[in-house]
């Protein structure tokens, strides 16, 4: 009988060590999964309110830029080619300035006569409703020849 209760000790210790030694093991992969999960990069897929687009001050830009660009201007087809690659640029760069972060800007100049045709221009895009956002302005000139 004593053989047996020594016997029954003997295997509770080894129980027992076994266990702790389970429970170092799961503590030691806890720790490995927080540390890499620590070292892993975070992905802002969002702006922060403070960084989002702010439209009025884009409008404000553009139509500065329109006023700059065109307002001692006649329209001339050979010369509106050119004429909307730099206001673009200009706009574009500008807009740049104001350091919106973790935004891509589409800058879309159209140059028209008015001369009695309608022009008609349409647009889609894929875009996030609760970050994306647009500006624009109409500028016309009424300079006559």
């Amino acid at each position: 009988m004593q053989n047996s209760v020594g016997h029954n000790s003997v295997q509770e210790a080894v129980d027992i060590a076994h266990e702790e030694e389970e429970k170092k093991n799961v503590n030691l992969e806890v720790l490995d999964d927080v540390e890499e999960t620590a070292q892993q990069p975070v992905y802002q897929i969002r702006p922060h309110l403070h960084e989002k687009f702010k439209p009025l001050s884009a409008k404000e830009i553009i139509h500065d830029v329109l006023f700059e660009q065109l307002a001692t201007k006649t329209y001339d087809a050979q010369a509106a080619a050119q004429w909307t690659k730099d206001i673009a640029d200009i706009i574009e760069r500008k807009i740049k300035d104001l350091q919106f972060k973790r935004y891509k800007y589409i800058v879309n100049v159209v140059l028209g006569q008015q001369h009695g045709a309608g022009v008609k221009i349409g647009t889609r895009c894929i875009w996030d409703a609760e970050a994306d956002t647009y500006a624009y302005d109409s500028f016309i000139n009424v300079r006559k020849r």
